[in-house]
């Protein structure tokens, strides 16, 4: 069609027009991403810290879930011009990250799951989850979470380095920003791994002759271990809220902490504190984790402290994220005095004296403030010692930012599979013994894959180099 003027048509307008709006299109779209260079003392390759090792790459049953659904579902919503500016493609995934594993591992080879790459002869496994939501409707953002756990071949965690991308494309843009997204997590991705300290470390020790008196894998043999072969006393605070005060309610959170603090006394915890609904006020919680606990408890005790409500991110002007979970009393709005935050939290640690303490979060939100360091390598002898006999605090949540807490057939999803890790299903490596880094390894899978991705947990570390650890019951 040409457009009418009033001395006729005028093509040269109407093609001016065409690639005026293609060059626009060009401006608001974003170039493919582009691997970082090495800063000078850098050398990545063969050359490099990471360059010795052999790698075995897994996509986990959410990536693979992710990528089906990218190329077989994927609608272009309100964005019909998308298909022919940007594909939102997996295998823009898929090369972007092969790309940045070759330039730095000896070898990249890839498995289908972990068992198989566990038998074969890589020196160090990688599981990569990733995450996609494309912007759908205007005032929604294009997001791409992407975790990738480094393990050793008995599967005991090394290192998690993540990468996170957000974009809010205009109207007008004709673009999902995937392409913008995706260059923005891998850049993250790309820093993190670059700065592993304990990926290097790892590396390192791999590259040295083993000392005689090392054995290889877990090194302890753990036959019928009692909880108090690690703990003078054990603990917990068990708090669920069904029905708040401002809060929509929840229907299964009471009988989730319920089921938590009766199995927790199954398994050896002595004195179990259960908070539930109208009890659970801030000023309850905080007296209780802050004022009480640290009078009780000694330093050779464990902590575990479970909370099944709502929680919430909060974003703050630097670019920060910080994570409240709700008590029951607690404001939709004003959360810096009425919720609890994940700072609180980390205050709160730091006045317990317990050797271990573990975070239990049904709730989702983001802003945990994890730090990444798992402290010991699983392959050095007397490991199960050494990581119970240092310090240690950890969390585990349901889920992160804008994410939803599905409940079903009684119970919360991640506390039914955190119910199912403490018998037993979360012991990877079959010593009867469950670490908390293993829980958080077995629930992310377990929870995302159940909810149909609408949740997936994370984990991580709030201080210390240890693992909080049960004990699996024994099979009657």
């Amino acid at each position: 069609m040409f457009l009418k003027t009033k001395t006729g048509t005028s093509p040269l307008l109407f093609v001016s027009i065409v690639v005026a709006c293609l060059f626009l299109c060009g401006c608001l779209g974003t170039p493919e991403y582009v691997e970082r260079a090495a800063v000078p003392g850098e050398v990545y390759g063969q050359g490099g810290p990471l360059g010795a090792l052999h790698l075995g790459l897994v996509y986990t049953e959410n990536t693979q879930q992710a990528f089906k659904y990218m190329q077989q579902h994927m609608s272009h919503g309100h964005r019909p011009l998308v298909p022919f500016l940007e594909r939102v493609d997996p295998e823009k995934v898929k090369e972007g990250l092969n790309k940045i594993l070759q330039a730095r591992f000896k070898r990249v080879t890839q498995y289908n799951s972990l068992e198989d790459a566990a038998k074969s002869e890589v020196d160090l496994l990688l599981a990569f989850d990733y995450r996609c939501k494309v912007i759908q409707k205007p005032g929604e953002d294009t997001t791409i979470d992407m975790a990738a756990t480094f393990m050793n071949r008995q599967e005991r965690i090394i290192d998690v380095v993540k990468g996170r991308g957000v974009t809010s494309p205009t109207y007008v843009s004709f673009t999902y920003g995937f392409d913008q997204a995706l260059a923005a997590a891998f850049e993250q991705f790309t820093g993190s791994l670059d700065k592993s300290s304990l990926i290097a470390a790892f590396a390192e020790h791999r590259s040295l002759p083993a000392p005689s008196n090392v054995i290889e894998g877990p090194s302890v043999q753990v036959v019928d271990l009692q909880a108090g072969s690690f703990y003078n006393k054990s603990w917990a605070i068990v708090i669920g809220i069904n029905r708040y005060n401002v809060w929509p309610p929840l229907e299964y959170a009471v009988r989730d902490a319920q089921a938590v603090a009766q199995k927790l006394r199954e398994i050896g915890f002595e004195k179990v504190i259960e908070i539930l609904d109208k009890e659970a006020t801030r000023e309850r919680i905080l007296t209780v984790l802050g004022s009480e606990l640290p009078k009780s408890v000694g330093s050779q005790d464990r902590v575990l402290i479970f909370f099944a409500g709502h929680g919430q991110t909060e974003s703050l002007p630097d670019g920060r994220e910080q994570g409240y979970v709700i008590p029951v009393d607690g404001d939709i709005t004003n959360y810096f005095t009425t919720a609890i935050s994940m700072q609180q939290m980390r205050e709160i640690s730091g006045r317990i004296p317990a050797k271990h303490i573990l975070y239990v979060m049904d709730a989702c939100y983001s802003g945990q403030g994890f730090t990444r360091a798992f402290g010991v390598e699983p392959s050095i002898n007397g490991y199960l010692q050494k990581i119970t006999a240092l310090r240690s605090v950890q969390m585990i949540t349901a889920g992160g930012k804008k994410e939803q807490v599905v409940e079903s057939q009684g119970h919360g999803l991640f506390t039914h599979y955190f119910l199912r890790g403490l018998d037993g299903e979360a012991d990877r490596d079959n010593d009867k013994v469950v670490t908390a880094s293993e829980l958080g390894a077995y629930l992310m899978p377990q929870v995302s894959r159940a909810s149909g991705n609408l949740q997936t947990p994370q984990y991580g570390r709030l201080d210390g180099e240890g693992e909080v650890v049960f004990t699996v019951p024994s099979k009657k």
